[in-house]
């Protein structure tokens, strides 16, 4: 029934360029992730979903035991998560796969452009600079 209805509302050939702007603004968000070397991308984009973190290289200096590394990495993203989501301008959600945390920045509203996009990168960006900021190894 759902799909009916979005099939009856945009058409088949308007939901196609529906997707393909969105898989689009996706790979777009994925480019800008790509050009700050503090962020990874996780596991490979699929369709208009890009899963990525905060690389602990970006985080630590000193080299310590792994797992003490990927839980304080993980601790770090969630914090990232959290204030992102509390500045009430973007909401993005997280998984947590092999023991790997990880946000999930998903691209699926109608009205999106691309200047949405770029403008979550910013608020992302503003958000990691200011935990980064304030960390000082101890604090997680």
């Amino acid at each position: 029934m759902k799909l009916w209805l979005v099939l009856r509302s945009y058409g088949v050939a308007n939901l196609r360029t529906f997707l393909r702007s969105h898989v689009k603004m996706a790979k777009h968000f994925q480019g800008l992730i790509g050009m700050d070397n503090r962020f990874e991308i996780v596991v490979p984009r699929t369709f208009a979903m890009v899963c990525f973190r905060l690389k602990p290289a970006a985080i630590f200096n000193q080299i310590v035991d792994n797992d003490w590394i990927e839980a304080q990495t993980n601790e770090i993203n969630a914090k990232l998560l959290e204030s992102v989501n509390a500045s009430g301008k973007i909401y993005m959600t997280h998984a947590v796969v092999g023991g790997v945390y990880m946000i999930r920045f998903a691209v699926g509203a109608t009205l999106t452009e691309e200047r949405h996009v770029t403008g979550a990168w910013k608020v992302v960006q503003e958000h990691t600079d200011a935990i980064l900021g304030a960390w000082d190894g101890d604090s997680c």
